[in-house]
Formats: structure tokens, sequence, C-alpha cells
């Protein structure tokens, strides 16, 4: 398989994450929390900002709302990555994870949102964009 490389983030997994995808990563040694570990289940985006805030964890989602909150970017806040996929399924998710989070520092998440596809990386932050292939 590829070279493991150490992923730093700090993840907070929003309900629309696959527990299985959530799963994979903690068992690849990310430092992640799911919504259902916090029972967090049925509320609305703005509990799982909050949450995400208060344990200084970055969002990692499948819902693609998050890259319009405003919530997202403020200096309090440690970001959210967005997995775009036309393919959910979880193994699908699991592989960009895995091409793609160590590419991101908690630096560069921090107060941004990322979109990240199979094929690159896209962050916004302070109305700049930085694009990242592979």
């Amino acid at each position: 398989g590829m070279p493991s490389r150490k992923i730093r983030l700090k993840l907070y997994a929003d309900e629309n994450f696959p527990v299985s995808s959530a799963t994979f990563l903690k068992s690849i040694g990310v430092s992640l929390v799911h919504a259902f570990d916090l029972k967090l289940i049925n509320k609305g985006d703005k509990t799982h900002i909050n949450k995400a805030k208060k344990l200084q964890r970055t969002i990692i989602t499948i819902d693609r709302d998050f890259l319009y909150y405003s919530a997202i970017t403020t200096r309090d806040s440690f970001g959210a990555i967005v997995i775009s996929t036309g393919n959910a399924t979880p193994d699908h998710i699991n592989l960009i994870c895995q091409k793609a989070l160590h590419k991101i520092s908690e630096d560069s998440i921090k107060g941004a949102f990322a979109k990240v596809t199979i094929e690159k990386i896209t962050i916004v932050k302070n109305k700049t964009v930085t694009k990242k292939s592979y």
C-alpha cells in the first residue's frame, strides 16, 4: 500500500461522514472524534461547528454546505475539510482521505475550508484560493 505519512490533523467528523471511514482513519493513526461518539445525531450543522471549535478540531464531512458557512472562516475555527466525491462509498472516501489528508497542515486549514476531490485539494482562506494536485 501507500507509505504511511503521518496525518497530524485533529478531526471532528459530522454525522454525514461514514462511521466506517471514521474507523478507517482512526486505524491509520488519525486523531478523530465522530459526532456519533458524542451522541450528536440529528443536530444542525451549527451544533457541529460549535462542538468542533470547542474541541479545537477540524471538521471533516461530505456535506457541501460546509463550504459556505462564515463560522468556518473565523479566527477561532479550525476549519473544515469537505470530501467532495461523486461516489460517496466509504472505500472511495477512504482513498481520497489517504491521498489528501497528509497534505493539509493544521496551519493551512485553520479558519479555512478545503474541498478535496480524488484529483486535487482546493483551500480557501481569507478569500485566497490555493490548489494542490497530487
